[in-house]
């Protein structure tokens, strides 16, 4: 038999020989503790309760996602995302209260009616219009409101605010009042809107009232003396600058809205007297006219001092310059612009943009600003032109419009000889 024969014969007996194998020593240990061990409970196996073939043979389901309501869902928030963009975009974006800002429209009454106007064209629209005699429109800080005054008969006023487009007008002072004259009529020094626009400060002929802008009432600010040219210092209102004239001393106050607490700035020497005191747009230094003494003729001359009372100084004149005066603030708080005159009178006053911190004469920027007592100028929010009345009160010629760079001198397009307003814009 040849030995493939063998192996063919032999290889099932060599097969199980191999499967079977041998026991090893230690079977018979394990053997003997199993046995005291017992059988697992049937009910313990998953198979027993859960069809584990059944569910092996499941297919895998993919759940469906719902496109069409997720479509639906994302063109319904592009929408309203639409939405509020054009919402956002169509909100008047408002400017801060001080500083340069994008200049606007001027404000301005006319046969006793309100006005805006662009200033660039010339194109005007009757913004309060009917047959009250509404006057002396002015513009709150931020551009979107202004206040104006209408006549009430017996030398009384009542206080109006509006939108800028004259819409929500609203009455502020519930009684009339009468106005403060100041000098020569400035209509600028009677009411201005505090820097958050909520409050109207007005001044009357006996005291100084703050009227809120919404309407909801009104009160008289009692600061113990006669007060005139009152103004919100910048940049938060929390105090009151004015021009008073008290039991033992005159000059310049203010008062703590807070505490109350009033406090003399200037003091006034015997037989001196000023005006027109305003803050700079950061509150940090007050400019102001002053006149008097023994000098005859004109002799007023500005000054600026800390809102604490140091460092009072006089603007420097140049060699022939007699007076100056109708300080105003540059919007970024760097220059003043003055009337400077060369005679004691009227018949030769320039237009001058000094340093406010006293360091140069300026540059006279436009001849013949003031032909009589006493004009009224605002600069534009950029800080590019100044808006201007070169006379008294009610008295020609209308205002005029000087480039602060040195260009041309140019009447406005616009009929009024009011007090200047320019609405500020944000940039």
């Amino acid at each position: 038999m040849t030995t493939e024969g063998r192996l063919t014969r032999d290889l099932p007996e060599i097969l199980g020989d191999l499967a079977t194998g041998s026991y090893p020593d230690y079977i018979d240990d394990v053997l003997a503790t199993s046995a005291t061990i017992r059988q697992r409970p049937a009910w313990t196996f998953p198979e027993r309760w859960l069809p584990m073939v059944d569910i092996v043979r499941q297919p895998i389901l993919v759940p469906r996602l719902p496109w069409r309501s997720i479509a639906l869902a994302i063109v319904v928030l592009l929408l309203l995302l639409a939405a509020a963009a054009v919402y956002i975009g169509g909100q008047q974006r408002i400017p801060a209260p001080f500083g340069p800002a994008r200049n606007g429209l001027v404000a301005y009454a006319a046969d006793g009616d309100i006005y805006t106007v662009d200033p660039g064209t010339g194109a005007a629209t009757a913004i309060v219009a009917g047959p009250a005699a509404d006057q002396a429109p002015r513009f709150s800080l931020d551009g979107s409101h202004l206040a104006f005054e209408r006549e009430a008969g017996g030398g009384r006023s009542q206080i109006y605010v509006a939108r800028s487009d004259g819409s929500d007008l609203t009455l502020v002072t519930p009684t009339p009042v009468s106005l403060a004259v100041g000098d020569s009529g400035r209509a600028w020094e009677r009411y201005k809107f505090s820097p958050d626009g909520r409050a109207l400060l007005i001044a009357t002929a006996s005291s100084i009232t703050i009227a809120m802008t919404d309407g909801s009432g009104a009160r008289e600010l009692d600061v113990g003396m006669a007060a005139t040219e009152p103004s919100y210092r910048p940049p938060d209102g929390g105090e009151i600058l004015f021009s008073g004239t008290g039991p033992t001393s005159r000059g310049l106050f203010s008062v703590d809205l807070s505490s109350g607490k009033i406090r003399q700035i200037v003091q006034l020497d015997p037989g001196y007297d000023l005006a027109g005191p305003s803050w700079s747009p950061d509150g940090s230094r007050i400019a102001y006219w002053m006149w008097g003494g023994l000098s005859s003729g004109l002799n007023a001359k500005t000054h600026v001092v800390a809102a604490d009372g140091t460092g009072d100084r006089e603007l420097p004149s140049p060699p022939g310059a007699i007076w100056n005066a109708h300080a105003t603030w540059s919007n970024d708080g760097t220059r003043l612009f003055i009337a400077r005159a060369y005679t004691a009178g009227f018949e030769d006053v320039r237009g001058v943009v000094v340093p406010a911190d006293g360091s140069g004469f300026g540059v006279e920027i436009a001849p013949a600003v003031e032909t009589v007592c006493c004009a009224a100028w605002e600069w534009s929010p950029d800080d590019s032109k100044i808006l201007g009345r070169p006379a008294g009160l009610g008295v020609g010629p209308h205002s005029l419009i000087l480039d602060v760079a040195g260009g041309p001198v140019r009447p406005a397009p616009w009929a009024a000889i009011g007090d200047p307003t320019w609405q500020r814009l944000a940039p």
